[in-house]
């Protein structure tokens, strides 16, 4: 009885996930939403230049970097 319960609660937990993480359709429509996809860099295509500081306090520039080699960025977690 209490094992029923327990999959009841996981069921509705997972559902109710499935729900929340689903993007609404009003959404996909939205002026907004075509607005990011529209300056979203499309594949193929060159990533826009940009400039940043690294943790070591080195400005780190994207288009002086891949004048000498192929640059692969990659947003992760590593935990």
């Amino acid at each position: 009885m209490q094992r029923r319960f327990l999959m009841l609660g996981l069921a509705v937990a997972l559902l109710a996930l499935a729900i929340v993480a689903t993007p609404s359709n009003a959404f996909a429509q939205s002026e907004r939403f075509k607005k990011f996809a529209e300056a979203t860099p499309k594949a193929g295509e060159k990533a826009p230049d940009f400039t940043l500081k690294t943790l070591d306090g080195e400005v780190f520039n994207l288009s002086e970097a891949a004048a000498d080699q192929p640059v692969v960025i990659e947003f992760g977690s590593y935990t």
